[in-house]
């Protein structure tokens, strides 16, 4: 899991001047609001996770169950097959020439058992079908249902964050302002807390990221090993350059938006799931795994680029939340945008 360091980001809200929410204005109501936020977000991410669990598991059952499907339509197909090139359409009644009465009998019972088989065969394929429309239609209910848990889980880190921006703006201005030893130390143990309580929201952002992508594929997960040393560098950036990156002298202006909750777990164009707590972001035509430096409203923060859009308009770049939150905006924003390569 990405960590971004208390000093960074208490220096970068610092820069940024985010608000404090109405009803928290010292850094005490702050902490303590932000550490009822990250409880109230911890227990809806615990929740989440087992149902998340659930849901995988009917997955599994419906996925082994299309497999036994497949495997007993396979043993139909070639049983009428096999019918077909024998041309017998009617198994008993090629028995009636036979003179013995008992050999007569011993064929009869023989047919009779092929025909038996044969429709366990239908039988079979017929239970297996009904059997996996039903696991399918508890399977949508469920994965509805965990849906509904996801975005209360988002709307409820999206408040806690918001209460833990201002608290680091909060924590940034005692810091500049500590004249003792003591101060010094309560604005550390201030900011230690602060690191806590965002390890605690990543992590929470990470589940519901897990439960909202239907399968971890071999592409995924080496997408998303790629990416986290570069995700891990723009988000201990700030409001800088990242470290081992410079301008390349291209700049873009335009329209930026940004998306969210309804496309969390969803592959991006590199494969990785979208989680929007990342600083990562979409463009039309930029190479996948590019970094960028965005500014707007006076703020600036660096992203990478690892998915494809906007396809809105004269949009040219689609922010994920936690990149629109730092620039400061909600719908569409006009922004400067700075690639970089690496020095």
């Amino acid at each position: 899991m990405l960590r971004r360091t208390a000093l960074t980001a208490a220096l970068v809200a610092a820069l940024l001047g985010v608000p404090s929410p109405a009803g928290a204005t010292s850094l005490e109501d702050l902490q303590a609001s932000l550490a009822s936020a990250t409880a109230d977000t911890t227990s809806l991410s615990l929740a989440l996770e087992q149902a998340a669990a659930a849901d995988g598991g009917l997955r599994v059952a419906l996925e082994r169950l299309a497999t036994e499907h497949d495997e007993a339509q396979a043993r139909l197909d070639a049983r009428v097959r096999q019918v077909w090139i024998s041309r017998r359409w009617d198994p008993m009644s090629w028995t009636a020439g036979l003179g013995n009465p008992g050999l007569r009998r011993i064929t009869q019972r023989g047919a009779s058992e092929a025909v038996r088989v044969e429709r366990e065969l239908v039988d079979a394929v017929s239970s297996q079908s009904a059997a996996a429309a039903a696991l399918r239609a508890k399977a949508e209910v469920r994965r509805a249902a965990l849906r509904q848990q996801a975005a209360a889980a988002l709307d409820a880190q999206e408040q806690a964050r918001q209460l833990l921006a201002a608290a680091q703006v909060e924590v940034a201005r005692r810091a500049a302002a500590a004249a003792s030893a003591l101060e010094v130390a309560r604005v550390q143990a201030a900011a230690e807390a602060l690191a806590a309580a965002q390890a605690s929201l990543d992590q929470a952002s990470a589940v519901v990221t897990r439960a909202l992508t239907p399968a971890q594929t071999r592409r995924s997960l080496r997408a998303q090993g790629a990416e986290a040393p570069l995700v891990a560098l723009v988000e201990a950036a700030g409001a800088g350059y990242p470290s081992g990156y410079a301008p390349t002298g291209e700049v873009l202006r335009g329209l930026a938006s940004w998306y969210g909750p309804g496309f969390v777990g969803s592959p991006t164009a590199t494969g990785s799931p979208y989680d929007p707590e990342r600083l990562t972001c979409a463009h039309k035509t930029m190479r996948l795994g590019t970094v960028i430096r965005v500014s707007a409203n006076g703020r600036a923060v660096s992203c990478l680029v690892n998915d494809r859009g906007p396809y809105v308009g004269p949009r040219i770049l689609d922010m994920s939340r936690a990149g629109s939150r730092t620039l400061g905006y909600d719908g569409v924003q006009e922004v400067v945008i700075e690639v970089l390569a690496p020095v």
